[in-house]
């Protein structure tokens, strides 16, 4: 082997080793459920935190993670910032569910040899590790030093420990869990010094200026702007977004408008329906004002998102707006404001109310302008698209005509698994609407067509949440939570997976959770359809929650004059709260239209026989 083919690097670092504490134990009680939740806590805390701190993932071990950091401050700071993160998500969960880690960091020489590390510097910081407390963190002195005047936090000196394959004693210091808990916000990442940071950028700068530089000239001779030729395995191009660097209104704000913006991308990113446009390729566009049209023509994209963040010590303020590039319209303006107790869980939460009611607004212009485009113009995208506004409308013939477009899709792409999700979901509403006699055909086809598209695209949630559903309607509900609750994993703010775990979760018997996953929807989606205000309404019902559950149905009445669901929850809910007038004239309304209406089969879904029992008896009082 050449020195070219077996390169060994020596380079001091800060070595970051962590693991789950009982993993064994918590496999066996829970092994499905511990998964999902281990990978969730990657994806929302443990990744995003080593990245906006300026570390490496190494390797993954199935429990455990090693990673790597130029800097001991960043190394703790992402400790604390995992720590404090999954006990945050844990916190509902019974004592012996939730995932708690031991983290171990030692500064020392280390080897990279072909993308792995090695050396006595590892091995102590896997030391440290086993030997902290189930949710700490354990330093070596060389870390204490480096972060003792940097950060502003005092931890325990454990004193000399004899470690394993280590010559010598070493001075440890730990944090407790409860210490991490009590620690105030910590400063924003560090950054690289004006002189410093020009010279470690000029070359890559360069090497970006000759690309773009390139790439314009390049779109410059293409007939079709912005959207791209489809093809059997890229079907069209997606809606394409930019989320431009929010601006600081005050002096302390930057890196909260830094990591807010930084965090949008990434779970703007996990839409498949969405090419959202990277950090850095947005970056640029810092402490300047463009015009919408310059982003469009130099991003190449057709939306822009722009916002402006302000906290005092009482308040966080964040204002999110979306336009059009094209025409340079405002389509969309929100605020969020929240208290700054915990400064990471108030972005959290802020990024996944944003990122959701983001992806609806762009859903929404992206089919209004598909329902615009001439028949001879469409292609396997916007078919889609087109199908989908049809499956909003709740009619069998809209139902119909969705399954038509959804077809053509699937034979202009027979690798696109967007279209499979749509006619799956055509196949389970003629089945969910009583439109086809033909029932078990119809879940067997929806079934196939979901398990499809999983096979052509296992990152799409609108897939497993289709297995989800289809499930339900087999009587498999703990298959139906499994899928549902991948999908939200996958996704965290996609409006379409909480709607269907809503669904699920009321049918199964837990109608807490499904006011819950509800609540979590019309963050995202303050106007539900026809089928998710019935599934919320009726949660309510049966939380004895009537007046809600009223108000709710009262404001979708007017745009689903024709919806048997509406009109029986409504029936139901009046009956429940004694207005007899109300909740019969609903129940004539259903006899006219629908006259073999069953309430004994209305609630066949739900698991709970009780539940059952209370919509047939409020079902019984309004005539029905």
């Amino acid at each position: 082997m050449s020195p070219q083919e077996h390169r060994v690097e020596r380079r001091l670092a800060a070595i970051f080793a962590a693991d789950v504490v009982g993993y064994s134990r918590l496999m066996g009680a829970d092994e499905t459920g511990t998964l999902h939740r281990l990978r969730s806590h990657q994806k929302q805390v443990i990744e995003p935190a080593i990245t906006s701190r300026g570390g490496r993932v190494v390797k993954t071990m199935g429990d455990g993670l090693l990673a790597v950091f130029s800097s001991a401050v960043e190394a703790v700071a992402c400790a604390i910032i995992i720590q404090q993160g999954i006990a945050s998500r844990d916190t509902p969960l019974a004592e012996e569910e939730r995932l708690r880690l031991r983290i171990g960091i030692n500064v020392g020489d280390i080897i990279i040899e072909q993308g792995d590390i090695f050396g006595d510097g590892v091995n102590l910081a896997a030391r440290l590790e086993s030997l902290c407390q189930p949710g700490g963190l354990c330093i070596s002195r060389a870390v204490r030093d480096q972060v003792r005047d940097k950060l502003r936090i005092e931890f325990e000196d454990c004193g000399e420990q004899s470690v394993k394959n280590i010559a010598r004693p070493v001075r440890v210091f730990a944090l407790s869990s409860e210490a991490i808990a009590a620690l105030p916000d910590l400063p924003p990442p560090t950054r690289l010094g004006p002189d410093r940071r020009t010279a470690k950028i000029a070359p890559v700068l360069f090497a970006f200026l000759v690309a773009v530089l390139a790439g314009t000239w390049w779109t410059m001779r293409q007939p079709v702007l912005p959207w791209v030729q489809p093809t059997e395995t890229q079907p069209a191009a997606r809606a394409s977004l930019a989320v431009l660097p929010f601006a600081s209104l005050g002096s302390d704000d930057s890196y909260f408008a830094d990591g807010l913006t930084e965090d949008l991308i990434a779970a703007l990113g996990r839409f498949r329906q969405l090419s959202v446009i990277s950090r850095a390729g947005t970056s640029v566009y810092k402490g300047t004002n463009p015009s919408l049209q310059e982003v469009g023509r130099s991003l190449n994209v057709r939306y822009a998102v722009e916002g402006t963040v302000r906290r005092s010590p009482e308040r966080i303020r964040v204002t999110v707006n979306l336009a059009d590039t094209v025409g340079g319209r405002l389509l969309w303006s929100d605020k969020y404001e929240a208290e700054p107790k915990d400064i990471f869980s108030v972005q959290d939460r802020i990024t996944q109310a944003v990122t959701g009611a983001l992806a609806v607004q762009v859903t929404a212009q992206e089919i209004a302008q598909a329902t615009t485009k001439p028949a001879s113009d469409l292609e396997a995208y916007d078919l889609v698209l087109r199908g989908r506004e049809l499956l909003f409308r709740i009619t069998r013939s809209g139902n119909a005509q969705a399954r038509a477009l959804f077809e053509q899709a699937i034979e202009r792409a027979p690798n696109y698994a967007p279209a499979y999700v749509g006619l799956g979901l055509v196949n389970l509403r003629s089945v969910m609407l009583g439109w086809t006699p033909y029932v078990a055909d119809a879940l067997a086809r929806a079934e196939s067509l979901a398990i499809k598209a999983v096979e052509l695209d296992d990152l799409h949630p609108g897939a497993h949440a289709l297995v989800g559903n289809v499930a339900v309607y087999q009587g498999d509900y703990e298959r139906a939570l499994r899928e549902l609750r991948r999908a939200i994993d996958l996704n965290g703010s996609d409006a379409e997976a909480y709607s269907g775990l809503m669904a699920v979760l009321l049918w199964s018997g837990d109608v807490p959770g499904a006011i819950a996953a509800g609540d979590s929807l019309m963050q995202f989606q303050p106007s539900l359809s026809a089928v998710e205000t019935f599934h919320l309404a009726t949660a309510l019902i049966l939380a004895d929650r009537t007046s809600d559950a009223l108000n709710l149905l009262r404001s979708a009445v007017d745009r689903n004059q024709t919806n048997l669901y509406i009109h029986a929850a409504l029936a139901i809910a009046y009956a429940q709260s004694g207005q007899k007038a109300e909740a019969e004239r609903h129940a004539a309304l259903i006899r006219v239209r629908y006259p073999i209406f069953s309430r004994e089969e209305f609630g066949s879904l739900l698991r709970n026989p009780a539940h059952r029992q209370k919509l047939v008896i409020s079902l019984q009082l309004a005539g029905l």
